[in-house]
């Protein structure tokens, strides 16, 4: 290769990785109303997926806390963190009323394929929420990070 084609090969590269941070950038979600259903959801999520449980336990209900032990909660959402880490959400809806509303998101799953790339999945989630104390709670979660969930075990045996 000469020396023209090396340079425009970098510049068509920078151009490209230019564009695509750009892009991310400007595809960060905006933060939801402070005090808001959608916001606590956003927190949540957030904290599962930097693995701060007991910051996202503090998002659960009065009534979920004592059914879902921080102990239970950690270990059901272990695995959720790698997944939620490599997903993006975006608010749809939420219903409202008084003291209790429903907060529907989409969430964006990136994965890496093999031998390279990357394959995208996207499903909603639906959160409950309570109000207690004048703060939003959640009341119910989504079965992927439900810690309500019995899990089984694998190496059963029949001895």
């Amino acid at each position: 290769m000469n020396k023209a084609s090396i340079l425009v090969c970098t510049v068509i590269g920078f151009i490209l990785v230019v564009s695509i941070i750009a892009l991310n950038i400007g595809n960060k979600p905006s933060n939801m109303p402070e005090g808001s259903p959608a916001r606590t959801v956003q927190i949540f999520l957030e904290h599962v997926s930097r693995g701060n449980y007991d910051s996202a336990h503090n998002s659960l209900s009065t009534e979920l806390k004592k059914t879902c032990a921080i102990t239970d909660f950690v270990v059901a959402n272990y695995n959720e963190k790698s997944r939620y880490s490599r997903s993006t959400f975006k608010h749809l809806t939420t219903q409202l009323d008084n003291l209790e509303s429903v907060v529907l998101v989409e969430v964006f799953e990136v994965e890496p394929a093999f031998p390279i790339g990357t394959s995208e999945n996207s499903y909603q989630e639906q959160f409950n929420l309570v109000k207690e104390n004048g703060n939003w709670k959640i009341s119910q979660i989504p079965s992927p990070i439900n810690c309500l969930m019995k899990l089984e075990n694998p190496r059963k045996s029949d001895d």
